[in-house]
Formats: structure tokens, C-alpha cells, sequence
């Protein structure tokens, strides 16, 4: 399946083939899961949101929609999912603006210093720095940059248009560059770290 495109593997999936859902799942579970922890700490409810959508998956498989980026399909899926059950676990003061929701991440800087790219007082300055980001701010920058996907997806993603999701990340970069700028380092730290 590895040299088959997002589509065949998609449309397989719907025409019933049960290696193809065993393929989506192996490959992008543990993505959904560690985006899930984002959202929220609590392990159980991550997984309880990944079941319901592999469930439905299945259940609905003819009548789903067409994509040719699996993930990106999932992501946005499994993100509304596990926000509802956010809500209805009352883990999540649900406000009209969809800007109310946490989203931390952990960058890996432990492998950067392993590999010896990022000196460890840089490390530390890049971390400060992305404290600096609102939770919409990080999980742009996140899906960006991390995730690897297009301004579409990520806009798409996060319920925004894309001037404004290309605005999002602006904004973020700025900050990040103005705020590692001021602590004396460049914004190559910014950078060498998350464009891995």
C-alpha cells in the first residue's frame, strides 16, 4: 500500500478493503493520537474520540467523501470529535469563539540537542519564546511546520479562511522572531527547530 496515493488507498477503503482501513490506521493513529493530547491530557478521552471516528469510518465507509490527503481528512474529523467530547465531559468552558480552546505542544528539543543542531541555552530561549504563542498561534504553527501541511489544510483545519490562517502564522513568526531577537539570538533558532 506505501506506493499507492491518498486516493487509491481512500477509494480502496470505501469499496471495502479491509487491508486498505488497516493501512490508514497503522499510519496515521499514532499522528491523531499525539494531536489529541494537545487538545487535552486526559489519555482516555483521546482514545474514546479516535474509536468513535475509526468506528464510524467503517460504518459510513460508502458514503464518505473523497480525499486525496488521508491525514488532513482525519485531522479535521477527529479534531471536532474530541472537542464535543471535550465539551460534554465539561473538561472545556465551551464559548461561542472557537478561539477558547487549549492546544500545548512540545517541541522536540531534546532530539535537536542529541543531534547537536540547537546549543541547549538556545533551546531554552526557543521554548520561552513559544510560551509567547496564543493556543490558536501554536497549533498553526504546529500543523505548519511540524505536520507539514499547506496553508489550505491548515486553514481548512482550523475552521479559518486562508488569508487569515496565512495571517495566524505571520503573526506568530513575528513573535517569536521579535521575542528570540530580544533575548540577543537570531531567528535561525526559531528555525533550525521546527523545520524538521
Amino acid at each position: 500500500m506505501p506506493d499507492l496515493t491518498d486516493t487509491e488507498i481512500w477509494t480502496s477503503f470505501k469499496k471495502g478493503d479491509n487491508q486498505a482501513f488497516s493501512f490508514i490506521y497503522s499510519e496515521n493513529s499514532e499522528k491523531l493520537y499525539r494531536y489529541g493530547l494537545k487538545f487535552t491530557p486526559d489519555n482516555a478521552l483521546v482514545e474514546d474520540a479516535m474509536q468513535d471516528l475509526f468506528a464510524e469510518l467503517i460504518k459510513n465507509r460508502k458514503r464518505l467523501g473523497n480525499t486525496d490527503n488521508i491525514l488532513f481528512y482525519l485531522l479535521k474529523s477527529f479534531k471536532r470529535k474530541l472537542l464535543r467530547k471535550i465539551q460534554s465531559e465539561k473538561r472545556y468552558d465551551c464559548k461561542d469563539e472557537i478561539d477558547e480552546y487549549n492546544f500545548e505542544v512540545c517541541w522536540s528539543v531534546e532530539q535537536d540537542l542529541i543531534l547537536g543542531e540547537v546549543s541547549e541555552q538556545k533551546s531554552k530561549i526557543l521554548l520561552q519564546a513559544l510560551r509567547e504563542l496564543t493556543p490558536r498561534q501554536k497549533e498553526a504553527i504546529y500543523l505548519r511546520f511540524t505536520k507539514e501541511l499547506d496553508y489550505k489544510e491548515v486553514a481548512g483545519l482550523m475552521d479559518i479562511s486562508m488569508e487569515a490562517c496565512r495571517n495566524l502564522i505571520s503573526k506568530a513568526i513575528s513573535t517569536l522572531k521579535k521575542w528570540i531577537s530580544e533575548k540577543g539570538h537570531g531567528p535561525a533558532v526559531f528555525f533550525a527547530m521546527i523545520l524538521k
